[in-house]
């Protein structure tokens, strides 16, 4: 039976581990940053998390979601459980955390309180009414509890990071959405009967979730260390602040008719890219009218999808590599490919031989035993793309 660790001890052995094993993190800073950039790389980074080992497991304890909500410390134990995979990677997955607090953190800047539970991320039960809505909103951090409690976390995790001499470990931002996604959570459903029956509420609406974003993202961005030259996102990615350096959601957006998605959607994505001066954008589901917009939107530097297996990526990547735009996630693999093929078609989509450039970086899943031979699959599948 493995042995259980003081909260004490569980921390420095996960700290130990993670100095020990975070030498590759600055090169695959510079392979990220190169791929964003357009530049030739004989293969992009591959996102590598390996799962915890028993041992691993039994460093830190893994507290609920309600738990951690207003815990620094619990908040802090579940997020280096989860550095603990890219770490484990060693590849090119950059290692970071975040204060968990859920998609509608945001919106709580407007007065509202997230629902909480033990079992499943926080979630608006509760939304303004039409007539709750103010004509302005000046935001603050003390605006809503969760948000300062969420940016107390953030200064907690950096300081313990800072502390502990963990300079390859970084913070990244909150779940932050888009304009239409912050909307809908703080209006819920009626939104979408709105959209038709008093668009200029909504379009008001739009505004100050705009608003409200960029405070969020602003407040982020002021307690991440070396947020100045590039922005961590979910344990894997890099992205120049150059760029932009966001991360937001649209999945309402894929709820949308083309016309919504033109009338409602693009004019408010477009306003806070610009803001920043670019990011990439996550979506769950399908809608093919959204990727059109998005590959062909200068700001927009690279894409997420949240179900990839709703897509043909092969047909996709070819895509991305022509219009310059970089899918960054998971793809799925075909049935009976073999790890190798599989590496080879997505590199292979993404590439553009006349460059050098490659359209895609890979998040992967494997165990500690079979991570060599995925490295070596990889390397393999990249070099044999390149001389093809």
């Amino acid at each position: 039976m493995a042995q259980q660790y003081t909260m004490t001890d569980g921390l420095k052995r996960a700290c130990d581990f993670i100095a020990e094993n975070s030498g590759y993190v600055n090169q695959a800073i510079a392979l990220h940053s190169a791929v964003w950039r357009g530049e030739r790389v004989d293969a992009p980074p591959l996102m590598l998390s390996c799962w915890l080992t028993d041992e691993q497991r039994t460093w830190l304890v893994q507290s609920n979601y309600k738990a951690i909500h207003f815990d620094s410390e619990k908040m802090l134990a579940n997020e280096l459980q989860s550095v603990l995979t890219a770490i484990n990677g060693n590849s090119g997955a950059v290692p970071s955390m975040r204060a968990n607090m859920g998609c509608g953190i945001v919106s709580t800047l407007v007065g509202l309180e997230q629902s909480l539970f033990e079992d499943k991320m926080p979630w608006m039960l509760r939304h303004l009414k039409k007539e709750e809505i103010k004509p302005r909103y000046d935001f603050s951090v003390d605006s809503s509890s969760e948000f300062a409690a969420a940016m107390r976390h953030m200064e907690y995790m950096q300081t313990f990071l800072r502390e502990q001499r963990l300079d390859n470990v970084f913070i990244f931002p909150l779940d932050l959405q888009g304009a239409v996604d912050t909307a809908h959570l703080i209006y819920g459903d009626a939104i979408f009967y709105d959209f038709y029956d008093d668009p200029d509420l909504i379009h008001h609406l739009l505004r100050v979730s705009c608003d409200a974003v960029e405070f969020a993202i602003r407040e982020c961005f002021a307690r991440i260390r070396r947020s100045e030259e590039f922005v961590t996102h979910y344990n894997s990615i890099v992205i120049p602040r150059a760029l932009g350096g966001l991360k937001v959601s649209e999945d309402t957006t894929t709820l949308l008719s083309p016309d919504l998605i033109d009338t409602f959607a693009l004019p408010y994505l477009r306003d806070i890219l610009t803001r920043f001066n670019g990011g990439y954008v996550h979506y769950c589901g399908k809608n093919d009218h959204l990727l059109d917009i998005l590959l062909n939107e200068p700001l927009v530097r690279g894409i997420n999808f949240g179900n990839p297996n709703k897509h043909d990526m092969t047909a996709v990547l070819n895509r991305f590599r022509d219009k310059g735009k970089i899918y960054v996630g998971a793809a799925n693999r075909l049935q009976d490919e073999s790890q190798f093929d599989y590496f080879k078609r997505i590199l292979g989509a993404s590439y553009n031989p006349e460059t050098g450039c490659f359209a895609v970086m890979l998040h992967y899943w494997c165990s500690l035993q079979e991570r060599d031979g995925v490295l070596d699959d990889y390397a393999r599948a990249a070099a044999c793309v390149r001389c093809q």
